[in-house]
């Protein structure tokens, strides 16, 4: 892999200096330029033409991140890391960047030598993350058909029974606010499930999902609360930093049960830890849809699933319009996954499962 070239945009020219010297611990990232403010950021941009950006959320003068990144998207498109704090009003920020085209975010390190030397390795990773995935920039239509379906199971494709109790889950990381825009504001209002929602995300980031989602969206939306029973027609989103069960409450009902046991896969909420919790629930059908993110969190949850003799169908999303295309070909890989479809087509597919047609 050839140096990637980074540019940093902070106000804060001790933040400027600490990101740099993050960034350049790994002999394979290089920090080109610096910038100040939205200005100065612009005209480095196209100086240095980065690889990478990585963008404070908050910048003085009459251009904030936001702005900042709108310009980037539109004028030189560029895999671009927002730098936040961990207010809730940052969390509102960062989830309209993601939306707006941002590859992820990164938390501003504190004082703690134990968080600056977390927040340092997960820089490096995003970094060269987002630098493999410049290809994808863009909307993604302007690169598949998007007639394009594959089916890569050998059996024929068979429809969830409307007998008994259906759940879809849908798992996902970076990328997967954006993706999700383009999954859950078009699934059916007449979907007879409940439907997980597994992003991995810090706590009060997820709630500011929720509500984003839920504003665009038919179905209602929300974070998932210990305890509450799920609804057909209604989206529970796993808090961020708690994993998120489904226990039997009764008779062909389900109820949510959050914890905070260690991560799985590096991760809390993961993906395997609710799949394996569907494992338990009788006379249950599954629709499992896995997007864009690093890891393979999901596919061990997956092959177990389907392996319990559970009735599963399972949907990855494309390499094609991924921003990483990590946990869809982690769970392809498990040899139980019935599609592979483009995200413009994850909803239909998820629909189709129910005899429905996706919400236009």
């Amino acid at each position: 892999m050839k140096t990637v070239k980074v540019l940093v945009v902070d106000d804060s020219a001790f933040m400027r200096q600490t990101i740099k010297a993050m960034i350049e611990e790994d002999p394979m990232l290089e920090v080109v330029a610096t910038a100040r403010d939205g200005k100065d950021a612009l005209e480095k941009l196209f100086r240095f033409k980065p690889d990478v950006v990585t963008l404070d959320i908050i910048l003085p003068g009459d251009k904030d991140g936001l702005s900042v990144l709108h310009d980037i998207m539109e004028l030189l498109p560029t895999p671009t890391i927002m730098v936040s704090g961990a207010s809730y009003e940052n969390a509102n920020y960062v989830i309209e960047a993601i939306s707006s085209g941002a590859f992820d975010f990164i938390f501003k390190p504190s004082g703690k030598p134990s968080d600056v030397e977390r927040i340092e390795h997960e820089l490096q990773v995003k970094i060269k993350q987002a630098a493999v995935s410049r290809i994808r920039m863009g909307d993604p239509s302007r690169i598949i058909d998007k007639k394009r379906e594959v089916n890569v199971s050998s059996k024929p494709l068979t429809r969830v029974p409307f007998s008994g109790s259906s759940i879809v889950l849908i798992g996902t990381s970076t990328g997967g606010p954006k993706a999700l825009q383009s999954v859950v504001p078009c699934l059916n209002s007449k979907l007879p499930a409940p439907v997980l929602i597994v992003q991995h995300m810090p706590p009060r980031f997820t709630k500011s999902l929720a509500d984003r989602l839920d504003r665009l969206s038919s179905l209602k939306v929300s974070e998932a609360k210990d305890g509450e029973v799920l609804q057909q027609g209604h989206c529970y989103v796993a808090p961020g930093g708690r994993h998120m069960r489904i226990e039997e409450n009764g008779y062909a009902q389900y109820k949510v049960s959050l914890s905070d046991s260690a991560p799985v896969n590096g991760v809390r909420p993961s993906v395997d830890v609710t799949l394996e919790s569907l494992e338990e629930l009788q006379g249950c059908s599954f629709v499992i849809s896995i997007l864009t993110g690093m890891g393979k969190d999901g596919a061990k949850g997956i092959l177990d699933l389907c392996t319990s003799g559970k009735k599963v169908h399972a949907i990855a999303e494309s390499e094609e319009t991924c921003t990483v295309f990590g946990m869809p070909k982690a769970a392809i890989e498990t040899g139980k996954v019935n599609e592979i479809q483009p995200l413009h087509n994850m909803a239909e597919a998820i629909c189709s499962q129910f005899g429905l047609q996706g919400d236009e």
